[in-house]
């Protein structure tokens, strides 16, 4: 999986440079983040016709948001169990602005305080999962198997 990660890892890195600047957490754990959420790039979010949403981080678009919204199934745990579910999510113009969108929602939520300045990848994931970030039990270990993999080193190389 070399090519793709690296492909992704290139087409994302200076934005993740940018969202590291603003909330102290290392790109590549941000990028290993949008991996996990969009399948390396294969899974992301689009709209009904097909064109891209840019919303690397699956984050909702909850009552103030004010942007662009797309609707998706999606699988979400309610007590522990599995439930697909349709919700509606936030859609950008660019990565660029998804980035921006999800330092800016880091920073200004309090409840995502621990994971800011995180520099170790367990710190960072835990803190995301007892955030409520995403609702999957196993969300925590799904990102530090993706920080710490052999994927997302390959696309950092060269």
């Amino acid at each position: 999986m070399p090519a793709p990660a690296r492909e992704f890892v290139n087409r994302l890195w200076s934005q993740a440079g940018e969202a590291s600047r603003a909330t102290g957490i290392p790109a590549h754990f941000m990028i290993a983040q949008a991996a996990l959420e969009t399948g390396w790039g294969r899974a992301e979010l689009r709209f009904s016709d097909g064109t891209p949403t840019y919303n690397l981080f699956g984050i909702k678009a909850g009552r103030g948001w004010q942007g662009a919204v797309a609707e998706a199934t999606t699988t979400e745990y309610v007590n522990g169990v599995a439930q697909k579910t349709v919700e509606r999510f936030r859609a950008y113009s660019s990565y660029a602005e998804a980035f921006r969108d999800y330092a800016s929602l880091l920073t200004s939520n309090p409840r995502y305080a621990a994971v800011l300045n995180q520099q170790d990848a367990a710190g960072f994931a835990r803190g995301l999962q007892r955030a409520g970030y995403a609702t999957d039990p196993m969300y925590a270990a799904k990102l530090e198997r993706i920080i710490g993999g052999q994927a997302l080193r390959a696309g950092m190389v060269g």
